[in-house]
């Protein structure tokens, strides 16, 4: 693939993808693992988690967290080598709610409006550091935070 092509597949990868898979850790260095819908804006991804889950406490004290947005396996060409984009995060709860949830009503329609009504459901934003995109056997992938790409085809050995 070209270069532009996979900037291309980086920038839209997620478009028919309607959750992503949190990893984060507590203070205490305990992991947890979770999922979530998501909106985006630009680069950044925004979930909308209960305060009062650990989830949301480790994403709010430690302010990372990692993400996986992968394919379905049930259409994967392989279940090895599904589909995914990967990376490192830093995280902050958004003040600027509403704006949010009414991306969620586009995104989601009527079955996430309820979350707006629910007070202990908060906004975390999402901000990418470096990325990594896996399209197949030999075709992965690494993104800068800037959006440059850093190096084709991570092989195996």
């Amino acid at each position: 693939m070209e270069n532009e092509q996979i900037v291309e597949e980086f920038k839209n990868f997620d478009k028919d993808k309607f959750s992503l898979i949190i990893s984060s850790t507590s203070t205490h260095n305990e992991p947890l693992t979770n999922y979530a819908p998501f909106v985006k804006i630009e680069e950044d991804y925004y979930v909308s988690v209960s305060s009062n889950l650990p989830h949301f406490t480790n994403m709010q004290e430690t302010k990372k967290a990692h993400i996986l947005i992968i394919e379905d396996e049930a259409t994967a060409e392989h279940i090895y080598a599904r589909k995914r984009l990967y990376f490192s995060a830093v995280c902050e709860v958004e003040e600027n709610e509403e704006k949010i949830f009414k991306l969620f009503d586009e995104r989601y329609g009527d079955k996430l409006s309820f979350l707006r009504s629910m007070k202990d459901f908060k906004i975390i934003k999402i901000s990418p550091q470096e990325r990594s995109l896996v399209l197949g056997f030999g075709a992965a992938y690494k993104m800068g935070v800037d959006g440059e790409l850093l190096n084709k085809s991570i092989s195996h050995k």
